[in-house]
């Protein structure tokens, strides 16, 4: 047989043996649509059906140009949002695992997810950017879980990722402590983006969960002030 081949029958004899484990309920994950999770939880997932191109949410489909009646009175920077799912039940549990638990595969069926979407939208950017941490931040977790997310969109969308083009400024709060105000005051100013390379660029922003779009929209203003031709958020999950 060819090594290819050898390779496909190695594997499967392992999988056969120790079949892989759902990243969200344990069971043997082998049977599932998505890598990482087996059929009832892959089928489980909470999609978005109907979202507003502005802001991401579930609008049922009534989310226009303007935006949707949640949105449409709402600043922001970006150019729209795009994401699959609910912030709730299992994806809450994947994104909460990637983030804070260190489990990087889930960025796997996440990342897959997200693709899927952004193919739907029309693949709205040509630079894949992730949101970044605060040095201190990423001490504390080990890893960064937007840039995990375009470790799987680059190849998932054939579009170039750019880690360094954008950064950290100052350290801030995290968001999730904060109320509604605060969440949309502490990230302003935080952010620097290189301009050489954003200029010119159409950029997809990536993070994992977008809630009030805050830092998001304080991310884009620093990418647009950098030459960015156009900025918008993909995010796995939609709060």
């Amino acid at each position: 047989m060819r090594p290819s081949r050898l390779s496909h029958a190695f594997r499967a004899g392992l999988d056969a043996l120790f079949p892989p484990r759902c990243l969200v309920c344990d069971a043997p994950a082998w049977d599932g649509s998505l890598p990482g999770l087996c059929a009832a939880c892959a089928d489980a997932m909470p999609f978005i059906r109907g979202a507003c191109g502005r802001c991401g949410r579930d609008a049922g489909g009534l989310g226009g140009p303007g935006g949707c009646v949640v949105c449409r009175d709402e600043a922001t920077d970006l150019d729209g949002v795009v994401a699959p799912l609910r912030y709730r039940d299992l994806a809450r549990d994947l994104v909460l695992s990637l983030k804070f638990h260190r489990r990087t595969p889930a960025a796997v069926p996440l990342g897959l997810l997200m693709a899927d979407a952004l193919r739907s939208a029309g693949r709205p950017g040509d630079l894949l950017v992730p949101v970044p941490l605060s040095k201190q931040r990423f001490r504390e977790r080990g890893h960064n879980q937007a840039d995990d997310l375009t470790l799987v969109l680059a190849p998932a969308l054939d579009l170039e990722r750019d880690a360094r083009a954008l950064s950290r400024s100052r350290h801030t709060l995290t968001q999730s402590g904060l109320g509604h105000g605060r969440r949309r005051r502490n990230p302003r100013g935080a952010f620097r983006a290189a301009k050489p390379r954003v200029e010119g660029r159409c950029v997809l922003l990536v993070d994992d969960v977008v809630t009030t779009g805050a830092t998001a929209s304080s991310c884009a203003r620093a990418l647009k002030r950098a030459g960015a031709v156009r900025v918008v958020l993909a995010a796995a999950c939609r709060a």
